[in-house]
C-alpha cells in the first residue's frame, strides 16, 4: 500500500512538472509613452479597425494583414499614442487635435521591411477654425523583430508629433 502511495505521489510530480504553465509573450509600449504627461489641448487618437485589436500589425501584402496573437500591445494603442502625444504638443487651450490612423504597423516587402504610419490630423477651437495635414510616415527595418518594429514606430509617431507641433505653431 505505501509503496502504491510513493509511486502515485511520484508520478503526480512528473506529471505537474511536464505541464507547468508557458511563460506568457511579452507585451510591448511605444518608449515615448510610458512617461506621464498631460496637455491643455484635447486629443483624441481614432485607430482603424484593426489596429484596435491588441496585438501588433504586420501587412504580409497588399491585400493580407496579419494581427498578432502573441505579439500585443501590453495596454491599448490609441492610450500610448494620445499619452505620447502629450508630451509633444505645445499648449492649445480650448482646442481639439483629433489624429485618425489608418496605419500603424509593419509591411513585409520583397526587398525590406518596413514600419509605417498613415492618416490624417485635424486641430480645432472654439472659434471654429481648422488646421488639417496628412500623416504619411514610413522608414526602413534594420532588424527583425517586434522590438525593433516597435521602436521604429515610435520613432516615427515622435516624427508625426513634431510634425504637427510645427503645424500647430
Amino acid at each position: 500500500m505505501i509503496r502504491l502511495l510513493a509511486i502515485a505521489a511520484i508520478l503526480a510530480g512528473l506529471w505537474g512538472c511536464s505541464h507547468a504553465p508557458a511563460t506568457s509573450p511579452p507585451g510591448y509600449l511605444l518608449p515615448s509613452a510610458t512617461g506621464a504627461a498631460h496637455s491643455p489641448l484635447t486629443i483624441k487618437v481614432q485607430l482603424a479597425s484593426y489596429l484596435n485589436r491588441g496585438g501588433i500589425v504586420m501587412q504580409l501584402s497588399d491585400s493580407e494583414i496579419q494581427v498578432g496573437r502573441h505579439h500585443r500591445w501590453a495596454e491599448p494603442l490609441a492610450t500610448q499614442l494620445q499619452r505620447s502625444l502629450e508630451t509633444r504638443m505645445p499648449s492649445g487651450d480650448d482646442k481639439t487635435l483629433t489624429v485618425e490612423l489608418t496605419r500603424f504597423q509593419g509591411l513585409q516587402g520583397k526587398d525590406r521591411d518596413s514600419a509605417v504610419i498613415t492618416g490624417r490630423w485635424a486641430l480645432a477651437g472654439n472659434n471654429g477654425e481648422v488646421a488639417q495635414g496628412r500623416i504619411q510616415w514610413e522608414a526602413a527595418l534594420d532588424n527583425g523583430g517586434y522590438a525593433n518594429l516597435v521602436r521604429t514606430l515610435d520613432q516615427g509617431w515622435q516624427a508625426v508629433a513634431a510634425e504637427i507641433a510645427t503645424a500647430m505653431d
